[in-house]
């Protein structure tokens, strides 16, 4: 009698299944994996930054996203701010005074933050901007470091080191500063909910990241960080109106809503395309139409926030009900480029721990590890109409909240 054939989709008949490994094993591998792809992150960047050859994707100017946070704040300096919020005159603006580090006229770099964000920045203007960039970069690495790292060191060594952290440093981004604000209140959510409340506050300047975090705390209950969170948002954003003035937020409320106009949209796509991780965005390179695409991208946005509801409305307050929330807000915004993803890395750490000692799918190590290469590789996979770091997202949230059960039946694990 013949043998009877194998389902070859079946996961089982994986040929190397991490997921069947003893636990030191498999956490040992993960430590690894996690120290190779952090050398050589370290050595791109330093090669970089130190002018050497490219170890990384080929850059056209030194860390781009922040030259646009400094010309904000040389703006205000200058003392027209309201001309950040204008396209054209910004565009203007900022190939004037980095005519020296721009390779050609440059025609799209918006600054789309509110204006508290130049509040937080303003005192970096008054240094050379290599030098600003230097202490802005090592500035929100060691603040990220003392409000989320202290507790587990090998995991946040991993996080900084990570591809969400080199594209961090590439663009000169804020996600260190986000990261260690929103893990660094979530988890003192219970034990100090006043300064948690002042943490997650404090982020109302990425307001895409942030605007899952008073859902949650009002799902959880949790009062006194809610009221916190809200009235430290209220304050930073009413300390910028009287500095700048009625004009300047008026300026950015209207930037805001011309930024959902299907002009602007297209533009975005056009220049951005490439580096973007959301529904949205993966819906669109895979060829849907933009109506679908956006309808596809609230069908998933919708389906965050109700995970995120699901998964905070139960005690205790922990880190997979964090998990939830971090990958929530990186579905619900449809304009988030691949440094954001870094926001879901500290949560794949522990979720990861978590899940290889209460057992993984079949194949299941080899999603957190596309999941940590995502911010490099689904470049890559975008330009060839493949949304992997949507999918993969996707994914995490689905693990997340599936790992999410009511208190008798899970424990809380710190990472």
């Amino acid at each position: 009698m013949s043998r009877p054939r194998e389902n070859p989709l079946n996961w089982k008949n994986i040929p190397f299944d991490p997921a069947r490994l003893p636990l030191a094993t498999l956490l040992k591998l993960a430590a690894a994996f996690c120290a190779i792809v952090g050398l050589y992150d370290v050595a791109a960047i330093t090669s970089m930054l130190a002018g050497g050859p490219d170890l990384g994707p080929p850059k056209w100017v030194l860390f781009p996203d922040f030259l646009v946070f400094n010309a904000a704040s040389r703006a205000f300096l200058e003392g027209h701010l309201v001309t950040i919020y204008d396209l054209d005159a910004f565009h203007r603006f900022e190939n004037a005074i980095y005519a020296d580090r721009f390779p050609s006229y440059v025609g799209f770099r918006p600054y789309l933050y509110p204006p508290q964000w130049v509040l937080l920045t303003l005192p970096l203007a008054l240094v050379p901007v290599g030098v600003a960039y230097g202490l802005f970069m090592g500035g929100t690495a060691a603040l990220a470091t003392a409000l989320a790292g202290l507790r587990d060191k090998w995991g946040w060594l991993a996080v900084m080191t990570s591809p969400g952290a080199f594209w961090t440093m590439v663009s000169g981004q804020n996600s260190f500063l986000s990261v260690g604000l929103f893990y660094g209140g979530l988890r003192l959510v219970e034990r100090h909910p006043i300064g948690a409340g002042v943490a997650l506050g404090a982020l109302s300047y990425k307001p895409q990241l942030w605007a899952m975090v008073p859902v949650a705390l009002l799902v959880a209950r949790q009062w006194r960080a809610l009221a916190s969170t809200l009235a430290t948002a209220a304050l930073l954003a009413l300390f910028s109106f009287l500095i700048f003035g009625v004009d300047v937020w008026r300026a950015f409320f209207e930037l805001a809503r011309f930024a959902s106009s299907p002009h602007f949209t297209e533009t975005m796509f056009g220049v951005v395309g490439d580096y973007m991780t959301t529904v949205l965005a993966g819906a669109r390179i895979a060829g849907l139409p933009t109506v679908p695409a956006q309808i596809l991208h609230g069908i998933v946005a919708v389906a965050a926030v109700a995970a995120v509801v699901h998964a905070c409305r139960r005690a205790p307050w922990n880190d997979v009900q964090i998990a939830v929330i971090a990958a929530a807000s990186l579905l619900i915004s449809p304009y988030l480029i691949n440094y954001d993803m870094l926001l879901v890395m500290p949560a794949a750490v522990a979720l990861f721990r978590q899940r290889a000692r209460s057992g993984f799918l079949p194949g299941e190590p080899f999603f957190y590890a596309a999941l940590w290469l995502a911010p490099n590789i689904g470049m890559r996979f975008n330009q060839h109409h493949l949304p992997l770091s949507a999918v993969l997202i996707v994914l995490f949230l689905g693990l997340a909240w599936l790992t999410a059960r009511p208190p008798a039946k899970s424990a809380l694990v710190r990472a």
